[in-house]
């Protein structure tokens, strides 16, 4: 059986798909499954034990380009068993139709119905995303809700031990206990936790003897610098801040190297549920009923505000009492709890 999968365009979300292979290859271990997906995802898919091999996905988000997506469906013919689409577009579902793949199975978006010849319309059956990946192991005459799935299984990337040479470069030492800081949510601001809160945690970290790390994008650069703006200035030389600094594989393994972590609801907590790093996940606008990390070492702290959740990107109140609520005193004693520390 060759499956071809569509992947999600966003990193948390590919992350959360691997439950999704994980299902599939329990129930056929020599099942071979191919992910079609973002090219910059490459790195972090080749660290997933199920996946067999990556072809690039070319299309830009928001780009439609038919004819090319046409053209991308024929040169697969005949080589897909199954196809499993995962983003709920329209045109996310033309190539495996042009490919002409026997079974394309996904749930309805965008009223795709001939473009899927097994879809599932039932969504509020399955309020994580995750149990909706995890459902498209199966038939729906098998899984009809979340109740009917087995245990999830929880997505585990690989790491390596990191780079010595790599840690030297950042100027990284990892004799002390290690806090990474998820500072960042490309979502928009209702999911950024206040950079001087991060900072509060920061400054207690490293005055009971540990190091923190200030991870993330360049886009990310910003919202270090004010954590590190913020620092006792006898603590900096333990913070490490190498947002923007590396790749994603990386820092990937730098933070598996951690004690903990604190993070936004973001693809990086994602990242760090699949390393196995106790955390502290944040949720601002968003909630623990959609997208919570998949991992036992996780506490979620969200908010009681009577607006929550609202899932949008900014506080239409400009107030964002969401995250401010949510104190350091409250992330410090969750971290206590899980670490010891």
């Amino acid at each position: 059986m060759r499956i071809l999968v569509i992947a999600p365009s966003w990193l948390g979300d590919l992350v959360m798909s691997q439950s999704l292979y994980k299902a599939i290859k329990q129930a056929q271990p020599d099942a071979l499954i191919d992910l079609y997906a973002l090219k910059w995802m490459f790195p972090i898919i080749k660290r997933m034990e199920e996946v067999n091999s990556v072809i690039e996905n070319p299309f830009a988000h928001g780009s439609f380009d038919f004819l090319t997506r046409r053209t991308e469906g024929l040169k697969l013919r005949g080589k897909y068993d199954k196809a499993i689409i995962l983003p709920n577009s329209w045109k996310s579902a033309l190539v495996p139709f042009f490919a002409d793949i026997k079974e394309r199975r996904g749930f309805i978006g965008e009223s795709r119905y001939f473009l899927l010849n097994d879809y599932r319309n039932n969504k509020k059956d399955f309020p994580l995303m995750v149990e909706r990946y995890s459902a498209l192991a199966f038939s729906k005459d098998t899984v009809k809700t979340a109740q009917d799935l087995p245990d999830i299984l929880y997505p585990s990337l690989k790491t390596q031990k990191p780079d010595a040479n790599l840690l030297e470069k950042l100027g990284i030492n990892l004799s002390r206990p290690l806090l990474a800081l998820g500072c960042g949510a490309n979502y928009g601001p209702s999911k950024l936790w206040p950079p001087e809160y991060f900072a509060a945690v920061a400054n207690k970290w490293i005055e009971k003897g540990g190091a923190v790390l200030g991870i993330g994008s360049k886009n990310d650069i910003p919202t270090v610098n004010k954590i590190k703006e913020q620092l006792d200035i006898r603590y900096l030389p333990y913070f490490y801040d190498i947002a923007g600094k590396t790749n994603l594989v990386e820092a990937l393994d730098i933070t598996a190297s951690a004690a903990a972590a604190v993070c936004n609801d973001s693809g990086l907590m994602h990242l760090v549920a699949a390393v196995g790093i106790p955390q502290v996940a944040i949720f601002g606008s968003t909630s623990t009923g959609y997208t919570p990390p998949l991992s036992d070492k996780a506490v979620c702290l969200e908010s009681d505000e009577p607006c929550h959740p609202c899932f949008e990107r900014t506080c239409k109140f400009k107030t964002y009492a969401c995250l401010k609520k949510i104190t350091p005193d409250l992330v410090l004693e969750k971290l206590t709890k899980l670490t010891g520390i």
